[in-house]
């Protein structure tokens, strides 16, 4: 929902670039993913409904389609509501806890 549309990334790469893309900046490749063994660094999220989009009709619709298996992410259209962090965990210590929780 970038607010100049030819500037815009599709939800998941914006998510990617969220989750993984700070590690790799300062050359932690193997962050940014929860898998055995790795350190667990994640946050816990309240979202409304998850779905999966698509930045526009040009990508393949296979991707938006239930069946493909595609995870979904939280729906941030503008004007709905956003999800609130609950909980964050950083190296397996728990460093925050959102309000009234």
């Amino acid at each position: 929902f970038h607010h100049t549309p030819e500037h815009r990334v599709s939800v998941r790469a914006a998510f990617t670039a969220h989750t993984r893309g700070g590690w790799r900046a300062i050359g932690r490749d193997d962050a940014g993913v929860l898998v055995p063994g790795a350190p667990a660094n994640y946050a816990v999220w309240r979202t409304g409904e998850l779905v999966v989009q698509a930045p526009d009709d040009r990508v393949a619709r296979w991707s938006t389609d239930p069946r493909s298996g595609t995870p979904g992410l939280p729906d941030l259209t503008p004007g709905g509501e956003l999800p609130r962090c609950l909980r964050t965990v950083v190296g397996g210590r728990t460093v925050f806890v959102g309000p009234g929780e």
